[in-house]
């Protein structure tokens, strides 16, 4: 990890709810609001935007988990405000907050971790995975 990784780092993501973000389980569309896999799509998001700068040419990082809770509706075109902040990290983990708020209102709260590791080691995952 390149210097300056420490908790406490922040990074915001403006986005916007769209209409391929609805919930569309399997096809059948229950209503036009944003949808819990669109929320964790962007928590992984911006908690990736806060590692990448951090992480050596040598190393990439892999989602390890992901936990949210969906706390109020958003409708399709509703301005998003994505924000992750790092709270941890032990050896290769990397542990975010992050919330997603819409409007002035907190519509979602969530954590993410993401693996730390070597370049080698991701090209061997990647080949085991065939």
């Amino acid at each position: 990890m390149k210097p300056g990784f420490r908790v406490g780092l922040t990074v915001d993501m403006p986005a916007r709810v769209e209409t391929h973000m609805r919930a569309s389980l399997e096809g059948l569309v229950r209503h036009p609001l944003y949808a819990t896999w669109a929320m964790v799509y962007h928590m992984e998001t911006v908690s990736r935007m806060l590692l990448a700068p951090y992480l050596e040419n040598h190393e990439e990082a892999v989602g390890g988990g992901v936990l949210v809770k969906h706390l109020r509706p958003a409708r399709v075109g509703a301005p998003l405000h994505v924000v992750a902040r790092l709270v941890r990290v032990r050896g290769a983990r990397v542990y975010t907050r992050t919330e997603v708020h819409s409007r002035g209102r907190k519509i979602g709260e969530g954590s993410v971790l993401q693996v730390v590791m070597t370049r080698s080691r991701f090209a061997r995952i990647l080949r085991e995975a065939r």
